[in-house]
């Protein structure tokens, strides 16, 4: 394999695919990046932990087309501390030698017949194929995936429900003290509602490789594995021109989260955005040791903490109140997480009183619902 290139078109792709090696490879090779160089021109870099899948391409000037697998994380870092400018690669009798300027480095590869084949296939049998646009599916994903379990103790939570049906796609993650659903347009999808659990990491992933970019992202589910081609740039079918993403599904059941959502509640609290997120930060910072911040609901909003031998902070919004008056208690970061992933300049929370699930909402938004559980006051 040798090919010469830009340096900052390798560190792209490079950090890109890098993200799906795991700390906790189970094979040796696994720590690996895999670097193939095709006679189109085109070079693919690609990491996989056998849960995780990532894998891009950009152009080169290709002089002998191969493939290896060189360490992953040392290979990041050379790449990242090279200066700007072309970059040579070559490989023989088991090392890759990297040319920048004055500079030359060799590293040890990797066996490459050990690394497994990765799920990338642009099209199989009995799948489903659902389009979608870029924008819309990274806001949604930013709305949801926080908030999923940590608790790999409860695998299924740390994973985010896709309800795929014609027209829609539907989003739902919780990690029992709160409740993200989010829906979004596609083009495609069956005849019936589909459900599967993708993990929270690669979701965040996606999202991450959809911020700033435009057109639309292709979904295609099969067996147990989705995969998303993201366009990069370049023409399709030329070996390039996309990113690719693949996850396995969580295996088991999610929890009926439609039983959860009340029809609505008789007090609804409608606030600005803005000034509810500042005054939560501000006002949170007094809600030390896992304490909550009290929501006072009446012609205004009285957002209050305290905690025992540190402070206590009191701060009152302009509001829109229709209800009985009566206090709530949040988790001042679920409440925050919350209200920051609503798109409307004004928010809207309903609650029946303090002890129910509370919803948060958008003004005259539909596509996403936000259910927090209320802290028990003392």
């Amino acid at each position: 394999m040798k090919f010469r290139c830009e340096r900052d078109d390798l560190l792209g792709a490079v950090q890109f695919a890098s993200r799906a090696i795991s700390n906790r490879a189970t094979l040796p090779v696994l720590s690996g990046l895999r670097i193939e160089a095709k006679e189109a021109g085109w070079i693919g870099v690609a990491a996989t932990d056998l849960e995780l899948t990532m894998q891009t391409a950009f152009q080169a000037g290709v002089d002998e087309p191969g493939l290896e697998v060189v360490p992953g994380r040392l290979f990041n870092e050379i790449v990242r501390n090279l200066g700007s400018g072309q970059v040579s690669l070559a490989s023989a009798e088991g090392e890759l030698e990297i040319a920048s300027g004055r500079g030359h480095f060799r590293v040890r590869t990797l066996m490459p017949d050990d690394y497994p084949a990765l799920p990338v296939e642009e099209s199989a049998a009995d799948s489903i194929s659902v389009e979608m646009d870029s924008g819309a599916l990274a806001g949604s994903l930013a709305q949801v995936v926080r908030s999923a379990s940590s608790d790999e103790s409860r695998q299924v939570l740390t994973g985010v429900l896709w309800e795929i049906g014609p027209g829609r796609l539907t989003l739902a993650a919780t990690d029992s003290y709160r409740l993200a659903v989010s829906e979004v347009e596609v083009e495609g999808g069956p005849g019936e509602a589909v459900k599967v659990i993708l993990p929270a990491r690669a979701l965040a992933e996606l999202g991450r490789a959809l911020q700033g970019t435009g057109g639309r992202v292709r979904t295609l589910v099969r067996d147990n594995l989705v995969t998303f081609f993201l366009a990069t740039g370049g023409q399709e079918g030329s070996g390039g021109g996309q990113s690719v993403i693949a996850t396995r599904f969580i295996e088991g059941e999610f929890p009926n989260y439609r039983r959860l959502l009340p029809d609505g509640y008789p007090n609804a609290l409608t606030v600005d955005r803005e000034s509810l997120l500042e005054t939560v930060k501000r006002v949170g910072l007094l809600a030390q040791n896992n304490l909550p911040v009290k929501l006072r609901l009446a012609g205004e909003l009285e957002v209050s903490a305290h905690t025992p031998d540190v402070g206590e902070g009191q701060e009152v919004v302009d509001a829109e109140y229709q209800g009985e008056p009566f206090v709530i208690a949040f988790n001042p970061q679920f409440l925050h997480e919350g209200a920051s992933a609503i798109r409307t300049e004004r928010v809207v929370l309903e609650a029946g009183d303090g002890l129910k699930p509370a919803l948060l909402k958008g003004e005259d938004e539909t596509s996403f619902t936000y259910l927090l559980m209320p802290v028990r006051l003392s």
